[in-house]
């Protein structure tokens, strides 16, 4: 069945409703997505219940309205659709009952109050105590001792106290109230995240996810991007129990909110999955259509807008990776919230460190082998290098012996050959030194030439080229 035309409701209705029946009760009325409802709101500027609105007016606590402020825009389309068939689980946790609706034409899930609170006011209202300690949970057996022991099976690599140590902390992880002072480190990457936040190029509606940031120069900052304004605090809290369950433990955390466990670096990757909902056409894209179907008229070259099909919206569910490792993954479900599975997820980010310290063992196992070799390389390269300069030098020597000889042959071939006049003489005088500066045994030392320097390896065949 196609969809009919758009309803115009004014925005005071549209305020009305929001803060009697909340986002979520106003998209249900109407059949559309939570996602496009919220973004109505912000387009007209409908302000709407904060995070806690709902738990704090269920348990009685005080809370405020704010007026609605002033717009350009009068009302606000929302487009009739077929009501979505929803399928109900009611699920105890507690305080809550929490009615999961399965939207058939968005093919995504909304996990709400059966009231009329949003997927954050429920788990608000889960976690709405002071210091609540969230035990971790598998399979609802984690307090049992098999749990226990296939716990500990993971933590072989440590001694039993630490071990046992580990396992305390994380069946006793508490989650921070959400007025309690931020941890330091969180605080100050808190502003890091706003500022990076308000230069983001990326449009409203567009796809958000690490991968999406991939190809950026320069990475953005952790956090940044990927998780809406509205549950940035819900993922400080997280962090701020991890931070505090961690420094008992003895590790710490970086200004990145990168941990240190056991000397390792292990990163969590967190960011808040979306909705894909059909792209509303904005006023500034409408304007670009009416000017095509203008300039299509009078001109062949006209081009149409490209207009994307679909808008991607947070929709509060979050999800962590363990250093980039999409295997162990945690993440909001239909049954468990990401703060019923942190004393696990502790866990799972310990035996990270055991495989992170493996890697960088093997790796500088690896680096160790291979300078090893380039040093035992270096080292033949350089005995060969001294064995060549010796065998050069003693050839050197052989051949300056070689020489001194013939010369001594010829010198006392003339002695006998004949009677020799003063200059003859003089000049054998001067022959037989030549020779015992040639003989590398006697080495002597001429006036003007030096020493011969047949030890000096394939210098020697050069330096006195001339001479032979």
């Amino acid at each position: 069945m196609a969809e009919e035309q758009s309803q115009m409701l004014s925005r005071e209705q549209i305020y009305n409703e929001v803060w009697e029946l909340s986002l979520a009760g106003v998209a249900r009325k109407y059949g559309i997505s939570y996602g496009l409802i919220y973004k109505l709101c912000r387009e007209a500027n409908v302000p709407i219940p904060p995070s806690g609105y709902w738990t704090k007016l269920n348990f009685g606590k005080p809370v405020s309205k704010p007026p609605l402020p002033d717009s350009t825009i009068n009302e606000v389309a929302i487009p009739r659709a077929k009501t979505p068939r929803i399928r109900v689980q009611k699920v105890d946790q507690g305080t809550a009952t929490i009615s999961e609706a399965k939207i058939e034409a968005q093919q995504d899930e909304e996990v709400v109050n059966n009231a009329n609170a949003r997927p954050d006011d429920v788990l608000e209202a889960r976690l709405d105590t002071d210091a609540l300690s969230i035990s971790s949970k598998t399979d609802d057996c984690s307090n049992s001792e098999a749990a226990h022991n296939s716990f500990s099976e993971r933590l072989t690599f440590l001694v039993e106290a630490e071990r046992n140590k580990i396992l305390d902390i994380a069946n006793q992880i508490q989650i921070p109230h959400e007025k309690a002072r931020l941890h330091p480190k969180i605080a100050t990457h808190k502003n890091v995240v706003i500022e990076w936040n308000k230069n983001d190029k990326k449009e409203v509606g567009a796809q958000r996810s690490p991968q999406n940031y991939s190809s950026y120069r320069s990475p953005p900052p952790f956090l940044a991007g990927v998780v809406s304004k509205e549950t940035l605090p819900r993922v400080y809290r997280i962090l701020g129990a991890l931070i505090h369950a961690i420094e008992r433990l003895g590790g710490s955390v970086t200004d990145s909110l990168t941990f240190i466990i056991r000397d390792e670096t292990v990163s969590l990757e967190i960011y808040e999955l979306q909705d894909k909902v059909d792209h509303v056409i904005t006023k500034s894209e409408e304007n670009q259509l009416r000017k095509y179907e203008e300039d299509k008229k009078r001109y062949s070259w006209a081009s149409k807008p490209n207009l994307r099909k679909y808008d991607y919206m947070f929709n509060g569910r979050l999800c962590i990776n363990i250093n980039q490792n999409r295997i162990k993954r945690f993440r909001d479900t239909k049954s468990s919230f990401l703060e019923n599975q942190l004393g696990l997820l502790l866990i799972e980010m310990y035996e990270s460190s055991e495989i992170i310290r493996k890697g960088r063992e093997a790796r500088e196992e690896e680096r160790r082998k291979l300078e090893e070799a380039e040093r035992l390389r270096e080292e033949r390269r350089k005995r060969h290098m001294i064995e060549v300069e010796r065998t050069v030098a003693l050839t050197n020597k052989a051949q300056d012996y070689a020489m001194a000889c013939k010369i001594r042959d010829y010198v006392s071939a003339l002695e006998s050959s004949r009677n020799l006049a003063e200059e003859d003489i003089q000049w054998i005088d001067w022959a037989k030194k030549k020779a015992d500066w040639y003989d590398p045994i006697i080495a002597r030392e001429d006036e003007i030439l030096g020493k011969r320097g047949s030890s000096k390896g394939k210098q020697s065949e050069t330096e006195y080229a001339w001479w032979e």
